[in-house]
Parts: C-alpha cells; structure tokens; sequence
C-alpha cells in the first residue's frame, strides 16, 4: 500500500482538492492488481489511462473508521460488489463517452467515495 501510496504523490493525487488526514490511505479506484478489477483496467489502458493518475485516486480514512478525513472506510470497501460497480461503470462510460466518459466516471466514482455512497 505504501508503493501505491507513493506513485500516487508523484503522479499528482497531491495537488487534488482531497486532503489527506494521518491515518489515511491513497485508494485505487480501479485497483492496479485486483483479478476482480480486470476489465475495468483493460479500459484504462485502452485509453492510455495510467492507473496511478490522480484520476483514479482517493484518500481514505484507513486507520479509524472514526477519522476526520473525508470518504468511505477504506478497509471494508474492497468488496466483490465494489468492482462489479466500478467495472460496469467504467464499461458504460466507456461505451457512451469513450475517454472523456471513462475520466469523468472515475471523478463521479471519487465523489461516490468522498461523499461515502454506499458502491461496495
């Protein structure tokens, strides 16, 4: 997690509007290496999509489910609804807005999780 937390600095989930509290995780919305999240990545990468852009990015609260930061508990998200949601989201986005739809359904899905609606 800390690898993935770290490419995502770099790759500029920093300078996103997210504030990162202590105790919070950088969380994949499509996950880089998750079986379940294949098809999804299949789709970033068809549109060149780099799965470490702050797009498909999001702190978490991970350490305390009663954390101040922002958003979903990033410790019980990764469910097999979740990527069910994320695959066929991004897979309609994809199918109806090509690029421009994916990158939008992915700020759609960081607000999902900002806002903590309930996808997993």
């Amino acid at each position: 997690m800390r690898k993935a937390q770290k490419e995502l600095e770099k790759k500029g989930m920093t300078n996103r509007a997210w504030h990162k509290e202590k105790g919070s995780a950088a969380h994949h919305i499509v996950a880089g290496d998750d079986p379940r999240a294949q098809d999804a990545r299949d789709i970033l990468e068809l549109y060149k999509i780099d799965i470490n852009c702050a797009e498909n990015g999001i702190y978490l609260k991970h350490i305390d489910p009663n954390s101040k930061q922002s958003g979903a508990y990033h410790r019980i998200i990764h469910t097999d609804q979740y990527y069910k949601t994320v695959n066929q989201r991004i897979l309609d986005a994809s199918n109806f807005g090509g690029r421009t739809g994916v990158l939008n359904e992915l700020q759609r899905l960081q607000e999902d999780l900002l806002f903590n609606k309930q996808i997993w």
